[in-house]
């Protein structure tokens, strides 16, 4: 591997190491260089600064992907103030819930989006700190000169590594409460260069950002995984298959990175065309396992095709497919961890797990996050007595040296005594020509404890019989499905993963194939 070359020690400096002229944001008819930038956030930070913001104090922003936010997370850097991102799809309890465990100095809000006044919905979430709306980048620059000076910041006894820290990010929650993730400087700017060594051209990458801005897959992969190679960001507030294909093409995006059911979409819309996207340098695909069938589309593009593993606690990025993988590497494991990186598999004891064996992934070391804001405990609780981060991820390695990941461990079904992973199955009923997307749960049993239960999206009519045969076939007889629920559509969390929570609600409702 590479050597990654030394990194600068915030994120906004990012903006200084590299020619000035240089495109760094699109979006729509605005265009900024990277001196532009740079200035704009030179004079934001002053703002800032001037109004009482302090290192350590929070700005909350509540925006979609757009320069603002950029702007914003950036200008804050250069004080030492630490980025939360709130995504518009919030309703006023989260929001309230997240802005009492952030506790901002100050909240930016985009005034609307799709028809939502945002900055009511955060009157209504009851949001105690000044909230400043922006409409554009304009109107953002004027409120900013307009400032009045803070109210005195409280003393919130200044969590251990906020001195550290570039953003808060909420973990998603799809398995319990969510936590406040403090992300560093130093591991987002790591994962950030070892991104672009892996998946970047030379120079200058040109990435499309679409994902939440609360998201560690909009902040690192998107936003400074672009930066890091002295690149470009093309901006899109939401997204939408087929206007994503065609920024992809139009825009000259050369680094294409999505978690599975976008590139699902992507694949299956008609606006689909691989010789469109011939600009594409490379595609990564994150946040989950994408189905054969899908990276057999992309395949088509003829562009570099990865998957990538990794976590808001990681940093996002942290195990890359080797250049060249085949379809049943990239369709059934994370790749391998990039050596830079500190991880094991380790068993219930911390040895070692050999090849082939189930274990928990662990890791330590400058890509990890400094702990949760404001949880003391739960920072405790996820790191083992030696120092090593429970990523609560279930992994074996393959004789290859390619990592097959199992399942969370709250999502591991026991039945029967036996331990069941959740993708093991997936990943065979995947393989069923009929079957789009499938994701299997555990639901109470009477006889066994657990029993498997699987939800599927079909592209095809499929008879239970041919899809009970199929894993009898390639599975132990506890590890097939009880029962199979048809839906025409997963529920996903706002980060565009599928929400594995309200999924299992659904396997145990109607629509049962027979």
């Amino acid at each position: 591997m590479s050597p990654i070359a030394p990194r600068p020690a915030r994120v906004d400096l990012l903006l200084r190491a590299t020619d000035g002229t240089a495109p760094c944001v699109a979006f729509g008819d605005l265009r900024w260089s990277y001196a532009e930038l740079d200035s704009a956030v030179d004079a934001a930070a002053s703002r800032l600064a001037a109004a009482g913001l302090r290192p350590g104090d929070r700005i909350a922003v509540l925006s979609t992907p757009r320069p603002e936010y950029l702007l914003l997370w950036l200008a804050a850097s250069r004080i030492g103030a630490v980025h939360a991102g709130l995504n518009p799809r919030y309703t006023a309890r989260e929001l309230s819930g997240i802005l009492a465990r952030v506790r901002p100095r100050l909240v930016f809000s985009l005034r609307a989006f799709e028809g939502a006044d945002l900055p009511a919905l955060l009157a209504a979430a009851d949001a105690s700190a000044p909230v400043v709306p922006f409409g554009d980048a304009d109107e953002l620059g004027r409120a900013l000169d307009a400032l009045p000076p803070l109210a005195p910041a409280p003393d919130d006894g200044r969590a251990p590594g906020l001195e550290r820290c570039a953003a808060i990010v909420f973990t998603s929650g799809s398995t319990g409460e969510p936590k406040a993730a403090m992300l560093t400087h130093e591991g987002l700017l790591l994962a950030a260069a070892v991104q672009h060594d892996r998946l970047g051209p030379a120079r200058r990458p040109r990435l499309l950002c679409n994902l939440p801005i609360n998201h560690v897959g909009c902040l690192m992969n998107l936003t400074l995984g672009a930066l890091a190679g002295g690149g470009s960001i093309v901006f899109m507030e939401r997204f939408d298959p087929a206007r994503t294909l065609a920024l992809i093409a139009d825009a000259g995006v050369t680094t294409w990175l999505q978690v599975p059911a976008m590139y699902h979409a992507c694949v299956n819309d008609p606006a689909f065309d691989p010789a469109r996207l011939r600009g594409l340098h490379s595609i990564c695909i994150g946040g989950g396992a994408a189905s054969a069938a899908t990276v057999a589309r992309l395949r088509a593009i003829g562009a570099r095709l990865f998957v990538e593993y990794g976590q808001t606690e990681t940093s996002s990025s942290a195990a890359y497919s080797d250049d060249g993988a085949g379809d049943a590497v990239l369709a059934e494991c994370i790749g391998r961890f990039d050596p830079r990186f500190e991880f094991r598999i380790a068993a219930d004891d911390g040895a070692p797990c050999a090849d082939g064996e189930v274990g928990e992934i662990q890791a330590r070391g400058p890509l990890l996050f400094a702990g949760y804001f404001g949880d003391a405990e739960a920072t405790r609780a996820a790191f083992t007595a030696d120092g090593w981060l429970r990523t609560g991820d279930l992994a074996a390695r393959r004789p290859d040296g390619n990592v097959v990941l199992r399942g969370r461990l709250r999502e591991m079904i026991k039945s029967g005594g036996y331990n069941v992973y959740p993708r093991e199955i997936e990943t065979v009923l995947e393989s069923h020509p009929a079957i789009d997307q499938a994701v299997v749960v555990g639901l109470p049993d009477e006889r066994f404890g657990e029993a498997v239960h699987a939800v599927v999206r079909l592209r095809a009519d499929v008879r239970l019989a041919d899809l009970l045969a199929l894993c009898r076939g390639q599975l132990a007889n506890f590890k097939v499905p009880k029962r199979v629920v048809v839906i025409d559509a997963f529920p996903l969390l706002p980060n565009g993963k599928i929400d594995r929570v309200r999924t299992r609600a659904l396997a145990d409702g109607p629509g049962a194939l027979n």
